[in-house]
Protein backbone atom coordinates (compact mmCIF):
# COMPACT_ATOMS: atom_id res chain seq x y z
CA UNK A 1 0.00 0.00 0.00
CA UNK A 2 1.12 3.79 -0.56
CA UNK A 3 3.55 2.67 -3.52
CA UNK A 4 3.10 5.22 -6.39
CA UNK A 5 1.99 3.39 -9.61
CA UNK A 6 3.60 3.75 -12.50
CA UNK A 7 2.48 5.74 -15.21
CA UNK A 8 1.00 4.46 -18.32
CA UNK A 9 3.32 4.52 -21.39
CA UNK A 10 0.34 6.33 -23.61
CA UNK A 11 2.49 7.02 -27.05
CA UNK A 12 4.91 3.95 -27.29
CA UNK A 13 6.53 5.65 -30.32
CA UNK A 14 7.73 8.42 -28.57
CA UNK A 15 7.57 6.81 -25.31
CA UNK A 16 5.34 9.77 -23.97
CA UNK A 17 3.39 8.74 -20.81
CA UNK A 18 0.18 9.44 -19.31
CA UNK A 19 1.22 11.64 -16.51
CA UNK A 20 3.82 13.57 -18.98
CA UNK A 21 0.39 14.33 -21.39
CA UNK A 22 -1.79 15.56 -17.71
CA UNK A 23 0.72 17.81 -16.84
CA UNK A 24 0.71 19.26 -21.04
CA UNK A 25 -3.11 20.03 -20.38
CA UNK A 26 -2.66 21.71 -16.77
CA UNK A 27 0.03 23.71 -18.61
CA UNK A 28 -2.38 24.50 -21.32
CA UNK A 29 -2.85 22.19 -24.44
CA UNK A 30 -6.63 22.83 -25.28
CA UNK A 31 -6.08 20.79 -28.24
CA UNK A 32 -4.82 17.77 -30.40
CA UNK A 33 -2.21 19.59 -31.86
CA UNK A 34 -1.13 21.15 -28.77
CA UNK A 35 -0.26 18.08 -27.28
CA UNK A 36 1.52 16.91 -30.45
CA UNK A 37 3.91 19.86 -30.44
CA UNK A 38 4.36 19.93 -26.07
CA UNK A 39 4.76 16.08 -26.01
CA UNK A 40 5.27 14.66 -29.17
CA UNK A 41 2.74 12.04 -28.01
CA UNK A 42 1.00 10.92 -31.59
CA UNK A 43 3.64 11.95 -34.09
CA UNK A 44 5.27 8.72 -33.95
CA UNK A 45 6.32 6.45 -36.94
CA UNK A 46 3.09 4.44 -36.64
CA UNK A 47 0.85 7.24 -37.65
CA UNK A 48 -0.37 7.68 -34.55
CA UNK A 49 -2.33 5.06 -33.46
CA UNK A 50 -2.20 6.80 -29.60
CA UNK A 51 -4.38 9.99 -30.69
CA UNK A 52 -7.99 7.72 -30.33
CA UNK A 53 -6.96 7.49 -26.57
CA UNK A 54 -5.42 11.25 -26.60
CA UNK A 55 -8.27 13.05 -27.72
CA UNK A 56 -11.61 11.62 -25.90
CA UNK A 57 -9.31 12.24 -22.63
CA UNK A 58 -8.83 15.72 -23.58
CA UNK A 59 -12.11 16.21 -24.18
CA UNK A 60 -13.49 14.73 -21.21
CA UNK A 61 -10.93 17.20 -19.33
CA UNK A 62 -11.75 19.95 -20.92
CA UNK A 63 -15.87 19.29 -20.51
CA UNK A 64 -15.65 18.27 -16.62
CA UNK A 65 -12.01 19.73 -15.61
CA UNK A 66 -10.56 16.46 -14.32
CA UNK A 67 -8.48 13.34 -15.82
CA UNK A 68 -10.78 10.39 -16.32
CA UNK A 69 -9.27 7.77 -14.33
CA UNK A 70 -8.93 5.05 -17.46
CA UNK A 71 -7.96 6.28 -21.24
CA UNK A 72 -10.73 4.80 -23.32
CA UNK A 73 -9.63 4.54 -27.08
CA UNK A 74 -12.44 5.87 -29.60
CA UNK A 75 -12.84 3.37 -32.23
CA UNK A 76 -15.29 5.10 -33.71
CA UNK A 77 -14.30 5.46 -37.66
CA UNK A 78 -11.65 2.60 -37.12
CA UNK A 79 -12.56 0.43 -40.04
CA UNK A 80 -11.70 -3.56 -38.92
CA UNK A 81 -15.07 -4.72 -39.26
CA UNK A 82 -14.50 -4.13 -43.63
CA UNK A 83 -16.05 -7.33 -44.49
CA UNK A 84 -15.08 -8.82 -48.53
CA UNK A 85 -17.49 -8.82 -50.56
Amino acid sequence: MGAKKKSEIICRCNNVSRETIEQAIRDGAQTMNDIFDTTSAGVGPCGGSCRRKIGPFLEHYLKTGQFPEKMVEDLTGKDDTKKSG
